[in-house]
């Protein structure tokens, strides 16, 4: 059986020797605005809403807006067991630390490097779609045919600079990227709605229940949605460089999550008024012109290039965002001895996880170069990853709904802590998340691509890697038990 965070969290021995010898904390001031802002460009709002939001409008049809706003109360409902735990652990490492608190380090380890694998897979594959997106604008503007490895190459050198450093300049970045895309998006919709979009559809269609029994791909629909929150879950993740963080972080996540599902509700609604009954049909033969010729209809057929340039920067500040991330997880598992520990090391004058994004920036690069001489499409090498990782993403939550339930049925109603908070709200969010789960298991061509079944066996090896963490953490604890009291921050202070 796993020993207990709480078991090894008052061992004096741990207390003082491990941490008066670990790496020094990384430190940082962002409120709860900036930490918001940093991890909703980890969802690429206006790269969403012009080339994602057509992939859920083509299964849900003119009930999608109703499906967002569901998937937005079911996000929440998940926020409330997440930032519960956030204040209870007050510790840094997220998924790692939580599951690690909540069920046992065991589990916790096999979660931690899920994430890092997951993370990693996205960040590759949003990597390679800014050099996709910079070829296109390139040969939409000159007629030359920029090879996408090259843009690609040069967004992963800018955010391998901004990784290593401090995490306040790559959120002042971010928040620049962040207040332009969320400029464009609601342009496209008041441009929208101000004209009125085509004729032939109520204005309150979109938000009838009874449009939901219209399409039998509902359940697709909301997997699809549930993929375009990614990121706000990485909130606890910065616990050590944001000020008040039993504050800003439960502001920052339940702020992120209203925010991007009434801005993605409002252009999805948007878009079915400027297509009308036929938005379904439309979306599934040609998604990717939809939002461009609707806002060059309804805003401005000249800031076409200036909102291709923004798709663009939406993918790089994406990238950026996830490179915070994943680095940090692996700071989090180097501090605690779980990866080799110069990951864990912090930098003296930047106080970041340097060699930890260097890391990072090294596996995206030796990831991408291969791809090069193979001549893969581009298309598919971003969708497979990203479809990959978000599926990894979605079994973590599932996990760490388990365990905030785990942690209330051991502890926390003995301690009088909320029923509804506690155990409640993760409840239902984890019959949600256990629903797209199987659904991730049973239609992983919807989210990666390919034909039905053709590369479902990559979705058993992110249960694989779980496991294998499992695994790696029964070995710390019998042949360096020092290493297994570390897991999941349990040293931290």
């Amino acid at each position: 059986m796993d020993i207990k965070l709480q078991d090894v969290r008052h061992d004096s021995t741990v207390d003082s020797a491990t941490i008066e010898n670990s790496p020094r904390r990384l430190t940082g001031n962002m409120g709860a605005i900036g930490l918001a802002l940093t991890v909703l460009a980890f969802s690429a709002p206006l790269t969403t809403v012009s080339g994602y939001i057509p992939f859920a409008l083509a299964f849900g049809g003119v009930a999608s807006p109703l499906i967002f706003l569901v998937t937005a109360v079911v996000l929440l409902l998940f926020s409330v067991g997440y930032v519960t735990l956030n204040n209870i652990v007050k510790r840094p490492g997220d998924f790692y630390a939580f599951v690690s608190y909540g069920i046992g380090k065991s589990t916790g380890l096999g979660s931690g490097i899920l994430a890092a694998v997951a993370y990693f897979l996205l960040l590759s594959g949003v990597t390679s779609f800014f050099g996709v997106s910079c070829s296109d604008l390139v040969h939409s503007m000159t007629g030359a045919n920029l090879p996408w490895f090259w843009p690609t190459l040069g967004c992963w050198l800018v955010v391998a600079i901004l990784g290593y450093l401090h995490v306040e300049l790559s959120a002042k970045v971010l928040t620049w990227v962040m207040m332009l895309e969320i400029l464009v998006c609601l342009a496209f919709s008041f441009g929208v709605v101000f004209k009125g979009g085509v004729p032939g559809i109520a204005a309150s269609a979109p938000f009838n229940p009874h449009e939901l029994s219209h399409s039998s791909h509902i359940p697709f629909s909301m997997l699809f949605v549930m993929s375009f929150f990614t990121g706000f879950e990485a909130t606890a993740l910065f616990r050590d460089e944001v000020k008040l963080p039993d504050q800003t972080i439960p502001r920052a996540t339940y702020g992120a999550v209203i925010f991007i599902g009434v801005i993605y509700t409002f252009c999805a609604y948007a878009m079915i008024m400027a297509y009308g009954t036929n938005v379904q049909d439309v979306a599934a033969k040609t998604p990717a012109v939809m939002f461009p010729e609707a806002f060059s209809k309804f805003v401005d057929p000249r800031l076409h290039t200036i909102v291709t340039i923004l798709v663009m920067t939406s993918a790089f500040a994406a990238a950026l965002s996830n490179q915070n991330v994943l680095s940090r997880y692996l700071h989090n598992l180097g501090t605690d001895g779980a990866v080799p520990g110069f990951l864990g090391q912090v930098h003296p004058k930047h106080q970041s996880p340097y060699l930890a994004s260097m890391t990072t920036s090294t596996l995206v690069l030796c990831t991408l170069i291969p791809f090069i001489p193979m001549g893969t499409k581009p298309d598919i090498l971003y969708g497979a990853l990203s479809g990959l990782g978000t599926s990894g993403v979605i079994i973590l939550m599932a996990i760490v709904n388990f365990a905030s339930l785990a942690w209330y049925v051991r502890s926390g109603r003995k301690q009088g802590t909320s029923f509804a908070k506690s155990f409640l709200a993760p409840a239902i969010s984890s019959v949600f998340f256990i629903a797209l789960v199987v659904l991730v298991a049973l239609h992983f061509d919807v989210l990666a691509g390919g034909e039905p079944g053709q590369y479902t066996w990559l979705f058993y090896c992110l249960i694989g890697v779980q496991l294998g963490g499992m695994v790696l953490a029964q070995y710390f604890k019998r042949v360096r038990p020092d290493v297994f009291r570390r897991l999941g921050r349990s040293h931290h202070s």
